[in-house]
């Protein structure tokens, strides 16, 4: 296995991030019955959950989430009884739209520090065969969005998008390459021989392209193997 990677600078952004994922099943309950939200701001030593985990305790319905393995819950539902008699509602439409859309967005609340929410990679992924197959099935299990579009369109790749190619026709793959390199996905790659991968290195030159990378693993015939691999330096790019 070949990889074809490509890493764009990243601005470094402070303060808590979680991914919007995560956070939009709390957000929709609120958005829906409203009620009360909590959310971790500081850690003192070890602790399972992360800075910016959040939990909801709807007005009507069960509570959303969680913050703890279940030894705080409790004291947490009276805290947010007693908030919610006093407090008055926040809109949260806007931040799921912008979830929705797929970009990143900060939930600001007063009293909390602001929350980044970050979409979650989306596999972007071409190709046929147990490779293409393998992948996507594993990274949809994984729990990450997948796509498996006809076409690159460069204006439907966003940032939080990875293009991974599974041809073993590789005349296919030059127009799909060049148009992922012109659109603002994150991570490009393809797989290949070390034959075929020296022929995509001239034909992206050819066309203005810099020599790819080689990737995580430099080699196999095991499409498990490849998957494994593929998503693993993925998700270590997208961090």
């Amino acid at each position: 296995m070949n990889q074809t990677s490509r890493f764009p600078a990243h601005a470094v952004s402070t303060g808590p991030l979680l991914s919007a994922s995560e956070a939009r099943p709390m957000l929709e309950a609120l958005a829906s019955a409203g009620g009360v939200i909590a959310m971790i701001t500081g850690i003192d030593g070890a602790f399972y959950r992360p800075l910016g985990a959040l939990m909801a305790f709807p007005t009507s319905g069960d509570p959303v989430g969680s913050l703890s393995s279940g030894c705080i819950e409790g004291d947490l539902a009276l805290h947010a009884q007693q908030v919610a008699e006093t407090d008055t509602p926040r809109p949260l439409r806007a931040t799921l739209e912008r979830i929705d859309d797929r970009r990143e967005t900060t939930l600001s609340l007063p009293g909390l520090p602001d929350l980044r929410l970050r979409p979650d990679p989306r596999m972007v992924v071409f190709g046929e065969g147990p490779e293409a197959d393998g992948f996507a099935m594993l990274a949809a299990a994984a729990g990450y969005p997948v796509a498996r579009p006809d076409r690159a369109r460069p204006e439907e790749i966003d940032p939080r998008s990875a293009v991974v190619l599974f041809f073993h026709d590789h005349e296919r793959e030059l127009d799909i390459l060049t148009a992922a390199l012109d659109s603002d996905a994150f991570w490009i790659g393809a797989q290949g021989s070390r034959t075929a991968h020296a022929r995509r290195c001239e034909g992206l030159q050819d066309r203005g392209v810099a020599k790819p990378a080689i990737g995580l693993i430099p080699g196999t015939r095991d499409p498990r193997v490849l998957s494994i691999s593929v998503l693993a330096e993925i998700i270590e790019a997208a961090r």
